[in-house]
């Protein structure tokens, strides 16, 4: 998703409508401003079940795998209590 997708998916909702992320296990946590961040990500490192599609730039290189390809992504970073 880029960030005009996520632009023209919040203008289906209401401007007052809250924004959660997920919690650590279950339930949901409150989203705010210093929870975003930019960070470069490599594309589609994750290979096991439980990591994500994307990761870390030196996940490639440990696996022995090519270089990925590294791009900058807006994070949204879940913060539990």
């Amino acid at each position: 998703m880029t960030v005009s997708e996520l632009i023209e998916t919040l203008r289906a909702h209401p401007g007052d409508l809250r924004v959660v992320v997920n919690g650590y296990e279950e339930g949901y946590d409150d989203l705010s401003p210093n929870q975003i961040s930019l960070v470069p990500i490599a594309l589609n490192t994750g290979v096991e079940d439980y990591e994500g599609q994307h990761g870390y730039d030196w996940e490639s290189a440990a696996r022995g795998r090519e270089p990925a390809t590294i791009v900058d992504a807006l994070v949204l970073n879940r913060v539990s209590h």
